[in-house]
């Protein structure tokens, strides 16, 4: 509207500046042609000046919108960052070998009473119970290193007399170690262990330099506000 105002007081100007210059009609009219020829130049080029400020405007505006997203996404990826940190801040791992009791009666929990590490003391070594200090995804791993000819029928239980995993070994030619593991989500202060599911007179666990059977396991992600 400004722009608009400007130039219709520039065309009465220049239209009473020719028309006070003592000149002929026809050259007056000339001049008045080339002072509105000048203003239709001057008009384009505000035009584009314009545009270039609408454009300039527009990045400026793109950019803003830009940035507040690049900050939302560092902010997403800093919440992340400190939430995985204090979810793993928490080191819990146990190993431990040498069983107590190698004719264990049914129902007995395997006690391993020597703990190479025991990393957030949650094995207990002397009972043969783990206990979780928070709750968590776990992994736990069991050494059987058997007689010969022996039956072994074992349980890994957890709070409430909960059967986790639970199995059956037997080698008749030799001795032999198997392997037996669970991943399990327990909750905090839940405890598990492995239970005897079959007893036995006869000692079960055979040992010398090259078996050795063993309880071990470890926190694989902590877990928060579950359930």
């Amino acid at each position: 509207m400004a722009y608009k105002l400007a130039k219709l007081i520039l065309v009465i100007a220049s239209v009473w500046i020719a028309a006070s210059l003592p000149v002929e009609p026809q050259s007056w009219l000339s001049l008045v042609e080339q002072l509105l020829e000048k203003m239709v130049r001057m008009e384009l080029n505000v035009e584009a000046m314009h545009k270039e400020m609408q454009q300039a405007r527009d990045q400026v505006t793109s950019g803003l919108s830009d940035l507040d997203a690049m900050k939302q996404t560092v902010g997403a990826m800093q919440t992340y960052i400190t939430d995985n940190t204090s979810k793993s801040d928490t080191a819990v791992a146990f190993n431990a070998h040498t069983i107590v009791d190698k004719s264990p009666a049914t129902g007995q929990v395997l006690v391993f009473s020597n703990p190479l590490f025991n990393i957030g003391e949650a094995y207990d070594s002397g009972a043969g119970i783990f206990t979780t200090p928070v709750s968590g995804v776990y992994i736990f791993s069991a050494h059987f290193c058997l007689h010969n000819a022996k039956h072994w029928y074992y349980a890994f239980m957890k709070e409430n007399d909960v059967v986790v995993v639970k199995g059956h070994k037997y080698e008749s030619g030799t001795h032999v170690c198997e392997m037996a593991s669970a991943v399990v989500l327990l909750l905090q202060n839940e405890r598990l262990w492995i239970e005897c599911r079959s007893g036995s007179t006869d000692d079960q666990f055979y040992s010398d330099a090259n078996h050795r059977s063993s309880f071990s396991g470890a926190l694989l992600h902590r877990v928060n506000g579950y359930p």
